[in-house]
């Protein structure tokens, strides 16, 4: 038998002089910079350990069944705390099935953070309200917790599958456009190695996913490891609103696990359901229907408005917040007049509701406030109509009406003051700019020049003329660079995938009935990844004339603000009508002309 020696492939070089020796030389330095950096975090983080500690205890919920798990976690912001919790106490009500602990150091702009934290899975061993108590921790207690047990819900499948899914959807009898409640259980009493399970998909309801848990429960004596998803549907139409069955393709562990064993294929379904959809009851008078659990108003402003000043700019945000509807379903605000003030309304931000918040969906509208004259003013109240969903009866959102005092502006020479800005005024160039400025540099410039306002007047003429003439020479600039722009400027979707996707969004926004500026927008964007350039309304209605009118109405709004009725059935009808068509349909030519012409 031959002795297999090992090869050392390191060879020996000679000596190259002194450009390795300043290699070296620097290798060196590295590495004590290094060490050097090391021990002074080290030493920030002893300093550290002698301030006080702080102790936590946190639960990942505090509702469960007697039959489920849940996650303690204790934790202390300090690696070096040298206690242990002592969870004896825990024993009365709880069964501890598992224990694991972590440290965790952040270094952040040389500030070393730092802290050890004990995970416990707890399982109550009876029902009612139990409480966690203080927990000594070293020198140190946390706080108690409060948790509540309801009575397990027999499972219907729990007898000798090692895999089943349970479904339910709350409540079962809702108004059009409220919020159902979905929720799909995946039960497993093996490990699973891959599995797919779709979310649901309704023709005439929008859905948003609302979370993911997972946890364990006991059933007949065996712990299974539950994986729950929620949905919230808001159906559109009323009527029999069916969520068909969901089904799950799982790969699981084989009844003799091996390296070489694939597992076995798992298929389960879960149960069908259906919810008796009411239209909006005849005694509801508002303008729009908002079936909700609760819905708030509230203002928030960008300064004190007692403060203000002639020719100050301020700006109020209201927000509407919602639980139990989303964002794009709240209405726009009414539009508000204000005598001897110019006004700037922002685009309305739509926003969702994170965990912590109880509101599900948010609209927040900002507006720009110019006083031009001193004196007392006062902004209507806000009043929207909703449906409490709890209750069943109609209830009022209410902003009560906000007055405020401006005062007179002081010139340069600290004695006059300036009571108003009459024309030729600078509320006047800030009219001739406005299709040239956003709302917020308009502002901005007002802002600064009241605070300079000599009580020469051939020197506010001059101020005056140059805002408008930079921006003349800025919308000239604009144009000229944007006839240039080819055709292939607009970067197109890679993919036929991006074109569904921007489709989906689309309906998404018809059947929601967003506002006339989302619309627009998303319209647009699908015409983008279906033309695979950008495209204007006019161009969409010239290629699909059953849109001509739609593509109009949504122009006329952009620069007249008038509000019309959508069928969002006929224009979803139409677009889906093209896209069949076009996908029939082997053109050579492009559907529509180019729009610039090399």
């Amino acid at each position: 038998m031959k002795t297999m020696h090992p090869i050392n492939h390191s060879v020996d070089r000679p000596f190259k002089g002194s450009a390795m020796m300043a290699n070296k030389s620097h290798s060196v330095f590295s590495h004590f910079a290094t060490l050097l950096a090391v021990l002074v975090l080290l030493i920030c983080q002893i300093s550290s350990a002698h301030a006080e500690t702080n102790v936590r205890a946190s639960v990942d919920r505090n509702q469960v069944s007697s039959e489920e798990s849940f996650t303690l976690s204790l934790s202390a912001d300090s690696i070096l705390f040298s206690g242990e919790p002592d969870v004896a106490a825990l024993e009365n009500d709880f069964h501890i099935i598992n224990r694991q602990q972590s440290s965790r150091t952040n270094i952040i702009n040389g500030k070393v953070n730092s802290s050890r934290q004990w995970d416990y899975t707890l399982v109550p061993k009876r029902e009612g309200t139990l409480t966690i108590p203080e927990l000594p921790m070293g020198k140190y207690k946390t706080r108690p917790i409060t948790i509540t047990v309801s009575k397990a819900a027999k499972a219907q499948q729990a007898g000798n599958e090692s895999l089943y899914m349970e479904s339910d959807v709350t409540p079962r009898t809702a108004y059009v456009q409220e919020e159902l409640q979905y929720t799909v259980k995946i039960f497993t009493s093996v490990n699973i190695l891959d599995a797919s399970l779709d979310a649901p998909e309704l023709d005439n309801a929008v859905i948003e996913a609302a979370g993911e848990e997972r946890y364990q429960t006991l059933i007949n004596g065996r712990y299974f490891q539950v994986i729950e998803r929620r949905y919230s549907i808001y159906p559109q139409t009323s009527g029999t609103l069916t969520i068909p069955a969901l089904t799950l393709q799982a790969r699981v562990e084989g009844y003799r696990p091996s390296m070489l064993d694939p597992g076995r294929l798992v298929v389960k379904r879960s149960g069908e359901h259906r919810v008796k959809v009411l239209p909006p009851p005849a005694e509801f008078k508002g303008s729009v229907w908002l079936p909700a659990k609760e819905i708030a108003l509230e203002e928030s402003w960008s300064k004190n408005p007692d403060s203000l000043k002639v020719g100050d700019s301020i700006t109020r945000t209201v927000s509407i917040q919602a639980e139990g509807l989303l964002g794009s379903q709240l209405p726009a605000l009414p539009t508000i007049n204000l005598n001897n003030a110019k006004l700037y309304p922002d685009q309305p931000k739509i926003e969702k509701g994170d965990d912590k918040s109880q509101w599900t969906g948010i609209r927040s509208e900002s507006l720009a406030i110019i006083p031009t004259r001193a004196g007392e003013f006062v902004l209507p109240e806000v009043r929207i109509a909703w449906w409490n969903t709890d209750s069943n009866k109609a209830e009022y959102a209410v902003l009560p009406e906000r007055k405020f005092t401006v005062a007179p502006a002081v010139a340069n020479d600290g004695d006059t003051q300036i009571t108003a800005i009459d024309s030729p005024t600078l509320s006047d160039a800030v009219q001739q700019s406005d299709t040239l400025l956003s709302s917020d540099s308009i502002a901005n410039k007002a802002k600064q020049i009241p605070s300079d306002l000599p009580t020469n007047n051939s020197v506010l003429w001059g101020v005056i003329a140059a805002l408008i003439l930079s921006n003349i020479g800025f919308a000239i600039a604009w144009w000229r660079g944007r006839s240039r722009v080819p055709a292939s400027s607009a970067t197109p979707p890679k993919d036929d995938n991006n074109e569904q996707k921007a489709f989906k969004s689309l309906e998404k926004s018809l059947k929601t009935k967003a506002d006339h500026n989302e619309l627009r927008a998303a319209l647009s964007y699908w015409g983008l990844c279906y033309f695979k350039r950008s495209v204007t309304l006019s161009e969409l209605g010239n290629a699909i004339p059953e849109l001509s009118q739609f593509c109009q109405q949504l122009d006329a709004h952009l620069y007249s603000g008038q509000h019309f009725a959508i069928d969002a059935s006929a224009v979803l009808d139409a677009l889906k009508k093209f896209r069949n068509n076009r996908g029939k349909e082997k053109q050579s030519q492009p559907a529509l002309a180019p729009l610039y012409q090399r």
